[in-house]
């Protein structure tokens, strides 16, 4: 790899990732704009759609919380340095 090469990924910025992310933004339009169609135009379908949205922001609640518990450090009992007791000197 060349030293221009290097330096362009250090950055962060590629024009393959930003094409990437363009695709997926049209990609992601064009398939809300099909759900919409479907099931907008429906007889029940304003009910559905606030029924998804509803149980997509509850599903997204759910796994924030679930990931903030599964990642959460428990609280050592003693000091794993100098083997004293939290709260005792330095």
């Amino acid at each position: 790899m060349s030293e221009t090469e290097r330096e362009r990924s250090a950055s962060g910025w590629t024009l393959n990732r930003e094409l990437l992310n363009v695709g997926a933004i049209i990609v992601a339009a064009g398939v809300a704009h099909l759900v919409m169609g479907l099931i907008g135009h429906e007889k029940h379908g304003p009910f559905m759609l606030l029924l998804l949205g509803g149980v997509l922001v509850a599903a997204a609640l759910g796994h924030r919380f679930y990931e903030h518990r599964r990642h959460r450090v428990p609280v050592a009992g003693e000091c794993l340095r100098c083997g004293a007791a939290p709260g005792e000197g330095t």
